[in-house]
């Protein structure tokens, strides 16, 4: 077996390849989610595991910089095909030595695993990790970036058609998304520049108007189309008399499809286009073959609640995060001096404004 370091575009084509239909595979950690780190100055590269020339597993790190402080994270793995579960060890060895080697005062990474086998291709089970990782702890000191924690799976079961599989939901469910379609909606796919961010402009819109924060579309637009261009999501797009009233973008990774962000028009009566949007992307998996569909973790207590309508499994990952402190000096100051900012947050708001101001 081979392993190396990359960030050449020829490496990082075959490393998400590789992501896209491995089940242990995460949108966390393609390229171009890794790449959309950039606009905060961070750094990222990949660890390909070669064996006969065929992609087996790695990881995809973020170099996180903050003032003389730098982390290496991984938001999810190391990822390895089934059958090299015994790989991993020597992966978290690698995450160690290049940390270090970036002068990084911390590392941290999470693993997928669970018992519970509705989800057993998607993640490892303890059985698989063949032994304790020295000097790494448990638990996430790191929360700047997101990181998997845990998967909210729409099992398909056996049903071999949607017909099949929306019989086996609620009546409620069953009764909201005909309603949906009574008011006779054009479901598009957002594919340009353009139509993306008209679509964008209601999740922001949402997420305003909840008080809940996302990446402005001027920030995530390179990822977001570069991700449309090589077929690796969608951006679902519901019109009602040529206006947008609601929108769903999606991710294609690990065999299956993970929502990311939506939003729908506020209207009276509600014209129940969440339902439809979600049920569009649980046509699409489907269609493409997929077992399941990942409706995705967290969201405020209403969300969390409509989400569970679809007949979720709310799966949380066995201590998922793990961290080794490299240099012990250097990652307290850390700490100490995030306690006194977040002590003196309104202080240093005002002091950033002033120092803006007087520029």
């Amino acid at each position: 077996m081979k392993l190396f370091f990359t960030k050449e575009q020829e490496w990082l084509d075959r490393w998400d390849a590789f992501l896209l239909t491995e089940n242990h595979g995460s949108h966390l950690i393609y390229s171009d989610w890794l790449k959309s780190y950039e606009s905060y100055g961070f750094d990222f590269e990949v660890l390909i595991v070669l064996k006969k020339d065929k992609v087996i597993g790695g990881f995809g790190a973020i170099i996180a910089k903050k003032l003389f402080f730098k982390f290496y994270i991984i938001p999810h793995g190391p990822v390895v095909t089934s059958g090299y579960e015994r790989q991993i060890s020597s992966l978290v060895a690698q995450i160690k030595i290049r940390a270090k080697k970036y002068n990084c005062c911390y590392a941290q990474f999470s693993l997928p695993i669970s018992q519970e086998k509705i989800v057993e291709k998607q993640v490892y089970n303890h059985s698989m990790i063949t032994s304790d990782f020295p000097e790494v702890f448990s638990g996430k000191k790191f929360k700047y970036i997101y990181c998997s924690y845990g998967i909210n799976w729409v099992s398909f079961y056996d049903s071999l058609s949607p017909h099949d599989f929306i019989e086996k939901m609620s009546v409620q469910v069953r009764r909201n998304i005909k309603l949906a379609y009574k008011n006779s909606p054009e479901i598009t796919f957002a594919k340009s520049d353009d139509e993306c961010e008209k679509a964008y402009k209601l999740i922001e819109e949402n997420a305003k108007n909840g008080n809940y924060s996302v990446r402005s579309y001027s920030d995530f637009k390179k990822t977001f189309l570069s991700l449309l261009n090589t077929d690796k999501c969608y951006f679902i797009v519901a019109k009602i008399n040529g206006e947008i009233k609601g929108v769903g973008f999606f991710v294609k990774c690990g065999n299956y499809i993970t929502y990311i962000s939506g939003g729908t028009s506020k209207e009276k009566p509600d014209l129940k286009l969440g339902y439809l949007i979600h049920w569009e992307a649980i046509k699409i998996s489907m269609r493409l073959g997929y077992v399941g569909y990942n409706i995705s973790m967290g969201g405020s207590p209403g969300v969390i609640a409509f989400k569970s309508k679809f007949n979720t499994k709310t799966i949380y990952f066995e201590e998922p995060h793990h961290f080794m402190i490299l240099n012990p000096f250097v990652f307290n100051l850390y700490k100490l001096l995030n306690i006194v900012v977040a002590k003196n947050k309104s202080y240093f708001n005002k002091l950033g404004s002033t120092i803006k101001i007087k520029k």
